[in-house]
Parts: structure tokens; sequence; C-alpha cells
């Protein structure tokens, strides 16, 4: 009888440290997948930024333009 509580015991803290062991696993997943993540924000925050000139850059230009255009037709 007392090899059989001793089995179920040691089955009980087998069965406990494997599913420390998976929460662990899990844990350790998110984590990455965090970190993954937040270096993905970083990159597409850095191409949001460049876009963003990008397009400041193109609307000075179109305004440079429409510029050249009315001078352009007050000449004509």
């Amino acid at each position: 009888m007392t090899s059989k509580v001793e089995v179920l015991r040691a089955l009980k803290l087998l069965f406990e440290h494997h599913k420390a062991l998976d929460k662990k696993e899990v844990l350790e997943k998110q984590s990455q997948e965090q970190s993954q993540m937040k270096e993905r924000l970083a990159a597409l925050s850095d191409h949001m930024t460049e876009l963003e000139e990008d397009l400041d850059t193109a609307r000075k230009d179109l305004l440079k333009s429409e510029d050249v255009k009315m001078k352009l037709q007050r000449d004509v």
C-alpha cells in the first residue's frame, strides 16, 4: 500500500514539474514573440517617419511647381 501512495505522489510531482516546465516554455515563447513585435514596431515606425518626410518633400515640390505654373501662365 505504501508503494502505491509513493508512486502516486511521485507521479503527481512529475506532473506538476512538467506543468511548470510547459508554463515556462509558454512564457519564454510569449516573451520572444513580444520582443520580435517590438522590433517590428520600431522598424515600422522608422519607415513611417521616412514616408512622412517623403510626403513633406513632395508637398513642397508640388507648391513650387504650382508657383512656377502660375508665373508661366501670367507670362503667356
